[in-house]
């Protein structure tokens, strides 16, 4: 708890008095400083000596333990808003596309920020819920040091944030560009700024605990949605073999490459991609299934099945229902 000097002074002037503590304590009430404030202070004094007056106690302070407390609930408070953001984002992008974009198959990104939500919603929960009790029981807990900075700097950045979400808002407006996919996220940028105004708000407790309660809301149904969206383990692990397939893909037709580049107008018909690995064993087992065919006199494709064809990359990949081709010219 943070030392008040005149506070002190004053219970150490009274006890020379030889004031009772109990009237002492009534007066602190009266003068609006806490329960705990009170005890704290009159804990840090004997009753007063012959010769000697008040003689202070030594008080151990627990300054250092609560500044950890409150930045780790500041810093999981944000990871959780954070991650609650790019899931959001990444689920108006999905039902709401841009026409005008190519739509580029992710899932590794949104399964990192699915992954910060599990990991930090619980952590986030857990710590809140210690802190309201620890409020409950203690009014003077709001007036900490560190906890009115970290306060102070949330709702700051949560000020900023409305500003320039309002900002761009309207430019885009004026600009003529607006749209429902540019609406829903300036919307969920707002809301989540609200959600920042109302935790940090210290004098409201109701309004606190209902932005908890939002912010844990809202990051249970974006990741319910997202695991809709992208899947769970399983699916991970047929993204997984298919990276290992196109890979093998890549780097045997490389190695075909060489073998037929002395035949460039003579291509075989038929050719075991196996038969020109130059290094079999950076290959997978997946390479066994990887097919030959002969395009023309001067180009071929190598080719393998694949489980997921929307994860396959296409800037160099040619996809047929489930069949992936890296066709290639000798010329």
């Amino acid at each position: 708890m943070t030392k008040h000097p005149a506070l002190d002074d004053f219970v150490r002037e009274a006890l020379a008095r030889g004031t009772p503590r109990p009237q002492i304590a009534d007066q602190l009430r009266e003068a609006g400083w806490t329960q705990r404030e009170t005890d704290a202070a009159l804990a840090g004094w004997t009753d007063s000596q012959p010769d000697a007056g008040p003689v202070p106690r030594p008080v151990r302070s627990g300054a250092a333990r609560e500044t950890l407390f409150h930045a780790l609930l500041f810093v999981t408070f944000g990871m959780v808003a954070g991650h609650v953001l790019a899931l959001a984002f990444a689920q108006i992008e999905i039902v709401l596309p841009d026409p005008d974009r190519v739509q580029v198959y992710a899932a590794g990104g949104l399964r990192w920020a699915m992954a910060g939500l599990i990991v930090f919603t619980p952590v986030f929960w857990l710590i809140d819920r210690s802190d309201r009790r620890a409020l409950a029981t203690d009014p003077a807990r709001p007036h900490g040091t560190a906890r009115r900075w970290l306060s102070s700097l949330a709702v700051f950045i949560a000020a900023l944030t409305l500003l320039g979400d309002a900002l761009v808002l309207i430019y885009t407006f004026l600009d003529g560009q607006m749209t429902s996919r540019f609406l829903a996220k300036s919307a969920v940028v707002a809301g989540l700024a609200g959600l920042v105004l109302g935790y940090f708000r210290q004098d409201r407790a109701g309004l606190r605990a209902a932005s908890a309660q939002g912010l844990a809301g809202l990051a249970a149904l974006v990741l319910a949605l997202s695991f809709a969206s992208v899947g769970g383990p399983g699916q991970g692990q047929i993204e997984r073999r298919d990276e290992a397939r196109i890979a093998d893909l890549r780097q045997l037709t490389q190695d075909v490459r060489r073998c037929l580049q002395e035949q460039i107008g003579t291509l075989p018909e038929d050719l075991a991609p196996m038969d020109c690995a130059s290094n079999p064993s950076r290959l997978t087992g997946y390479a066994a299934a990887i097919t030959y065919q002969r395009r023309s006199a001067s180009s071929f494709a190598l080719c393998t099945e694949v489980e997921f064809p929307p994860a396959i990359p296409t800037y160099d990949i040619t996809l047929e229902g489930t069949t992936a081709c890296l066709p290639t010219d000798l010329q």
